[in-house]
């Protein structure tokens, strides 16, 4: 009986540091090298703004851990403006974790990431005639190409392109100070004649836990700060083959966040994003990108 007890209270002991020791690897826009524990869920709603508060973007995530290092994410754009498409691209991936080196009060983590991005509503191509929705609410039409594509594909709610990604992330952890590595390859496949250029990412995450400062029990709140950068290098967008040339460039954006965790199984959080740099066009105007807020919710839940 006192055996199982001793047990019984390790093992909840354990569960606690877990949750404090990793809380600061939950980054709000970045991949890390963790996954969920097996057979939890978890649900997650997001809304960024877009173009001064004009235009958001809805996203909705259904995230299953199939084994301990092997998660299973889904993401899907949706709008709830009326008379605007309704469902916008669904993105699905799957993050292995194949190398763990834990040490006293830290841990070092490396994944790969793969998935596809699958085109929802996605708007024809006729003829020279091009149609997107940008975000939702706000289409853009381009003709014979005077204006060109100059947008990347990240940036639309929903288009007719396919997209395979690939990356490989690495985590460090020490204490209450996490860092993260990110870096990835995708590969735009279309339905029809217009091709958005394959595309690199870079990224990099450092998450602080600043409360609580001595961890207690399962009740503490946890508040994580975090400042996340990403770049990106698009190729050249390509209409029959042929390179759009005010399309491509490079990217650089940095996010600083907030996030409050309650009973290890409920997250707010707010993220601000900061155009750092670019040298891409943006439709007509070359280089005009604004700020953007996410807000976003998180319940996880085992089954």
């Amino acid at each position: 009986m006192k055996l199982n007890l001793a047990l019984l209270t390790f093992y909840t002991i354990s569960i606690l540091f877990t949750s404090y020791a990793n809380s600061q690897e939950l980054y709000i826009v970045t991949n890390a090298a963790a996954n969920l524990s097996k057979n939890r869920i978890e649900l997650r709603n997001n809304i960024r703004s877009l173009d001064n508060f004009n235009y958001f973007h809805n996203s909705f995530e259904i995230n299953y851990g199939i084994l301990g290092n092997l998660t299973m994410y889904n993401h899907l754009f949706y709008s709830t403006e009326t008379g605007n498409q309704f469902l916008g691209n669904f993105e699905t991936e799957f993050r292995y974790r194949f190398l763990d080196i834990d040490k006293k009060n830290s841990h070092f983590r490396m994944a790969l990431q793969s998935g596809a991005v699958v085109p929802v509503n996605s708007q024809p191509i006729v003829g020279d005639q091009v149609e997107y929705e940008l975000h939702p609410g706000h289409v853009v039409q381009f003709y014979n190409f005077v204006q060109d594509i100059t947008v990347p594909s990240i940036d639309f709610h929903t288009t007719d392109n396919y997209t395979f990604k690939n990356s490989l992330i690495g985590t460090y952890l020490v204490d209450k100070f996490a860092v993260t590595g990110e870096m990835g390859y995708n590969i735009n496949a279309p339905k029809s004649d217009f091709k958005f250029g394959n595309y690199f990412n870079w990224n990099l995450a450092l998450g602080l836990l600043v409360l609580p400062k001595v961890y207690k029990s399962y009740d503490d709140v946890n508040i994580n700060v975090y400042s996340e950068s990403k770049a990106y290098f698009f190729e050249k967008n390509k209409f029959l083959g042929e390179e759009i040339v005010n399309s491509g460039g490079f990217r650089l954006d940095t996010y600083l966040g907030i996030q409050a965790i309650f009973l290890s199984s409920l997250m707010a959080e707010l993220s601000y994003k900061i155009p750092v740099h670019s040298n891409e066009f943006a439709e007509v105007n070359y280089g005009t990108r604004t700020t953007g807020l996410l807000l976003s919710l998180r319940y996880l839940f085992f089954l």
